[in-house]
């Protein structure tokens, strides 16, 4: 064999033994890449003591998490906000108020809606979940607001509240009059138009309507879906950083109003 073959070979084999220490070096860094996103990940690094929405019953579930045994996930300012003034609650002293903030025209809170029921499932007895529809002045917002609590006071919540969403979001009926809403609880609910009337008019919705907005001010909001824990923490997508995690982080503040109670 000649030097200039030897030189050849040489040459080829420290190219083939450079080419495979660089895809060793790759496949570290990527690794290492990927375990560091899974650990600053929300979503990734929480599981709760109840079953979430996008949660199954296969053995890989990941491992509970409680604020007892493990550090904190969420931080106030990152992941949530921490109200200055706390808005007194209506849940009595043992329980834990949550509060579910929607508007009927909001595609948001549309989407977050069944995320929300079956979250709503999963609460514990010590938990007190209740909606408020968000308005922020006289205009269609407090129209479907004031739908909201006359389906609620006529005992149609659980039965219509869905079908209002739909009508409104995916037939582009928004509803924007008693005649309007009497008449599509009427076809599709079998709802009497002059009981509708009457409580749509009704000095129990005036007084719902004055109380919400009062706490709606308190809360602080600059728009919605939003879930309020306690009176004192606010779950708004911008921080949550998706829909599906509000929920994930509001039933960790759940447990952290029970911690500081015992505390």
């Amino acid at each position: 064999m000649t030097k200039k073959t030897k030189g050849i070979l040489g040459i080829a084999v420290f190219l083939g033994i450079a080419l495979v220490a660089a895809g060793y070096l790759f496949n570290v860094a990527q690794n290492s890449k990927e375990a560091t996103v899974a650990q600053n990940t929300p979503v990734a690094q929480t599981s709760t003591t109840k079953r979430s929405a996008n949660s199954d019953n296969s053995s890989t579930s990941p491992q509970v998490i409680t604020q007892s045994s493990s550090p904190q996930l969420f931080q106030p300012g990152q992941h949530y906000r921490v109200l200055p003034n706390p808005v007194k609650t209506d849940a009595k002293p043992e329980k834990v108020e949550v509060v579910s903030i929607f508007w009927y025209g909001c595609p948001h809170c549309y989407a977050l809606e069944p995320k929300i029921e079956q979250w709503q499932e999963t609460l514990p007895a010590d938990v007190e979940f209740t909606r408020t529809p968000g308005f922020f002045g006289p205009n269609l917002w407090q129209t479907h607001a004031r739908l909201y609590y006359t389906v609620r006071n006529m005992g149609l919540e659980e039965k219509v509240h869905a079908g209002i969403f739909s009508e409104i979001q995916n037939r582009r009926n928004q509803l924007k009059d008693s005649e309007q809403m009497a008449e599509f609880l009427n076809r599709e609910f079998g709802v009497e138009p002059g009981a509708f009337n009457k409580e749509f008019k009704g000095f129990g919705v005036n007084n719902q309507l004055q109380k919400a907005f009062s706490k709606l001010k308190g809360y602080e909001l600059s728009g919605v879906p939003a879930i309020v824990i306690d009176g004192r923490y606010v779950v708004e997508p911008g921080l949550a950083g998706s829909l599906g995690n509000m929920p994930v982080i509001a039933d960790y503040l759940i447990r952290k109003v029970k911690q500081d109670r015992k505390g």
